[in-house]
C-alpha cells in the first residue's frame, strides 16, 4: 500500500509543472460575428405555416364601414362603438345585454353582398357562439332584413371571424342585431370589426 501511494505521489510531483504550464498558456479564443438583417417587427420564419391560409377569407373589395360613423345601445366599460369600425382588432364593441342592435352609416348608396363580423384572432379569445341579424336601408329609418337571425361560431383557429353574404341589395345603412353570445365572460355582443362589402 505504501507503495502504491509513494507511486501516485511521485506521478503527482511530476505532473504538476505540466498543469502549472497549462493554466499559464492563454488559450485563443475564435468569435464569429454573424451580421443580421434589420428588422423592425416580429416576422414568422418561412419554415412555419402561416395561421391565416386557415382564416375565413373576406371580400377583396372596398370594405364600406370602415371609418364611418356607428350608433348603438349602452356598451360595457370602456368596449364603445366606434371600435368597430377602426381598423384595429385588437379594440372591440361589447353591449351591455340584448338585444344589442349596431347601425353603420355608410354615408352613401351601395350595392353590398356581405356583411363580415370580427373579434380578436388571438387564441386566448375562446370560441363562442353569437347568434346574428343583419338589415339594411336607404333612409335609416325603415330597415329591411336580408340575413335572418343565425348562430355564427367564432374560433382563432380560423381568425375568429365570420361572414354573412346575401344577395346584393342596395344600401345606406346596416344594421346588425345581436341576440346571443355564448361565451361566459360577457353578457352582452362583442365585435372587433364589422365590415360590409
Amino acid at each position: 500500500m505504501k507503495q502504491v501511494l509513494g507511486i501516485l505521489l511521485a506521478l503527482l510531483m511530476l505532473t504538476l509543472p505540466c498543469m502549472a504550464a497549462m493554466a499559464e498558456e492563454e488559450i485563443e479564443t475564435i468569435v464569429t460575428i454573424i451580421t443580421t438583417p434589420p428588422q423592425d417587427r416580429a416576422e414568422r420564419p418561412p419554415c412555419f405555416p402561416d395561421p391565416a391560409d386557415d382564416f375565413i377569407p373576406l371580400p377583396e373589395s372596398e370594405n364600406y364601414a370602415l371609418g364611418k360613423p356607428v350608433s348603438a345601445g349602452a356598451h360595457t366599460d370602456v368596449y364603445v362603438s366606434k371600435n368597430v369600425n377602426d381598423g384595429k382588432t385588437d379594440t372591440y364593441w361589447e353591449s351591455k345585454g340584448f338585444p344589442a342592435e349596431m347601425v353603420i352609416d355608410l354615408q352613401g348608396a351601395f350595392s353590398v353582398t356581405t356583411v363580415a363580423v370580427c373579434l380578436n384572432p388571438s387564441s386566448i379569445w375562446e370560441p363562442r357562439t353569437q347568434e346574428i341579424a343583419v338589415l339594411v336601408s336607404t333612409d335609416g329609418v325603415s330597415f329591411t332584413e336580408v340575413a335572418a337571425a343565425a348562430k355564427y361560431d367564432f374560433d382563432a383557429a380560423t381568425g375568429n371571424r365570420i361572414r354573412i353574404d346575401f344577395e346584393a341589395v342596395q344600401a345606406s345603412f346596416v344594421k346588425l342585431v345581436f341576440t346571443m353570445n355564448s361565451s361566459s365572460r360577457t353578457g352582452g355582443a362583442q365585435a372587433a370589426e364589422i365590415c360590409v362589402y
